[in-house]
């Protein structure tokens, strides 16, 4: 019997962006409804993500927005390492894509952003038309 699928969601840090990230985690769910969803987001957020049925648990970011803090994002990543078979990564920012990078997650996957190409194996680029 095989484990379930796991994710990494790395949520976004403003209160709508993440009501808005939940639409995410439904299709994730309808798509693979066995899938266990955790989320890394602000601490405000917590409260907000337990109440999202989808989400197994939400993860505190230890650093504010905007806060670079390479060695915090380091240790976060290797805490996390060898739990998750997949990354998304919601917020565009390069320093967003480290910790799932640090935590050696097989698939990595978010838009292009801020020259994220070794950090996302499965970069996507965003199509404001469509």
């Amino acid at each position: 019997m095989s484990s379930p699928h796991s994710i990494l969601v790395v949520g976004p840090s403003w209160v709508g962006d993440m009501v808005m990230a939940q639409s995410l985690f439904i299709a994730l769910k309808q798509q693979t409804p066995d899938c266990l969803i955790d989320v890394l987001a602000p601490a405000w957020s917590l409260p907000l993500l337990a109440r999202m049925p989808q989400v197994r648990q939400g993860i505190a970011m230890p650093l504010g927005h905007g806060q670079f803090g390479l060695s915090a994002r380091f240790r976060l990543g290797r805490q996390l390492q060898g739990r998750y078979d997949q990354a998304i990564v919601l917020p565009n920012s390069w320093k967003s894509a480290l910790v799932p990078f640090f935590a050696g997650i097989p698939l990595r996957i978010g838009y292009l952003g801020e020259l994220r190409w070794g950090l996302l194996n499965d970069a996507r680029r965003l199509d404001k038309n469509g």
